[in-house]
């Protein structure tokens, strides 16, 4: 594959309660927990949300590449130390503001489709070093809250690297 062109996108993520509510897997959240939310979607929105397109200038095999900043990993990990509860209403916001994110320029996304995780070719880990990013041999980013995925879509479970382990996939073997 052909060294991807790296092209910076603006990340608009829309904070949709119902969608937050049921990744953090709650029916309720404290209302001086939605403050503290505002307050940190803001500054992660604006400070520490990257969004990339990884584009083949020979044609097919574009990603687009989602993350937030390590700042954030620590400000979620510091929560975590003083409330683990408010921990993982915080990491649930995190994953809410990327997965908004990918819906934004993945629309197929926000109608319930899966974000594949590609089989990461040269090209993709060429990129990332450029962008200072690591990727992992278990299919994992050096970045906590991070997605990689087609753009545009292409495809579900089919198209998934981790298709083989992943419990939603419709093409595991079934043993």
């Amino acid at each position: 594959m052909a060294k991807l062109e790296i092209s910076p996108l603006v990340p608009k993520p829309e904070f949709d309660m119902m969608y937050y509510m049921d990744i953090a897997g709650e029916t309720r959240i404290d209302g001086d927990v939605m403050e503290d939310f505002e307050e940190f979607w803001d500054k992660w929105a604006h400070n520490c949300l990257n969004a990339y397109e990884l584009k083949n200038p020979e044609g097919s095999g574009n990603f687009v590449l989602i993350f937030l900043d390590k700042e954030v990993e620590d400000t979620i990990e510091g929560v975590w130390q003083d409330s683990p509860t408010h921990g993982l209403l915080f990491h649930a916001l995190a994953i809410t503001m990327v997965m908004s994110t990918a819906q934004g320029f993945v629309p197929e996304l926000a109608d319930g489709k899966c974000a594949p995780l590609p089989r990461p070719g040269q090209g993709v880990l060429d990129a990332f070093k450029d962008l200072g990013l690591t990727w992992n041999a278990e299919g994992t980013v050096n970045r906590k809250y991070a997605v990689l995925t087609p753009y545009p879509y292409t495809g579900g479970c089919e198209v998934c690297y981790m298709s083989a382990d992943c419990p939603k996939s419709t093409v595991r073997k079934q043993s």
